[in-house]
């Protein structure tokens, strides 16, 4: 069985928690209800030289993952939007712009927990403005720092207030 798109979700702690440390007090939003196509570009980091005989010789350096969520409309009603407002506003940077993103695979609807991850994230909007239909906040995540893998409960997921417990901790991008 292949899974469908909406197996993945994606959440923002719009609480604005600069640790997964803090992860019990992140305030979830899910991401993509006006978005058609969301992905996390894994950006691999790899180095290679030809050497004097001729040979290919890579190093891997590992990642820079980003995701882009294009649009965010603003709504008021949105958790994220006064968030997105304020950083694109007051043009925050650093730890101004530093919160968790959860990850959750959900490929089984028979268990009644998902894998999730959280991980510490910059989140930049790209611009604001747009069209004359409605007022845009694209927004770029960007991984910065550690790493948590843990479940959630589907019935937490399906509330829309997911309940993370974590298990292995990892490192950075």
């Amino acid at each position: 069985m292949k899974l469908k798109r909406e197996a993945m979700a994606t959440f923002i702690d719009t609480a604005m928690n600069v640790s997964v440390g803090n992860v019990s007090k992140a305030v979830w939003e899910i991401v993509g209800d006006d978005i058609e196509s969301m992905s996390v570009d894994m950006n691999a980091d790899t180095d290679q030289k030809k050497n004097i005989l001729g040979q290919t010789k890579t190093t891997d350096n590992g990642y820079k993952p980003s995701m882009e969520a294009d649009p965010f409309y603003a709504d008021p009603d949105k958790k994220l939007y006064p968030v997105l407002r304020d950083i694109a506003m007051e043009r925050k940077k650093g730890d101004a712009c530093k919160t968790l993103m959860m990850e959750v695979i959900v490929d089984s609807t028979e268990a009644t927990t998902a894998l999730a991850y959280v991980r510490e994230v910059l989140i930049k909007p790209k611009s604001y403005g747009g069209d004359s239909s409605y007022l845009n906040i694209p927004y770029t995540v960007s991984e910065d720092g550690a790493w948590v893998k843990g479940t959630v409960t589907l019935a937490s997921l399906k509330t829309g207030n997911p309940t993370f417990t974590a298990g292995t901790a990892g490192g950075g991008a």
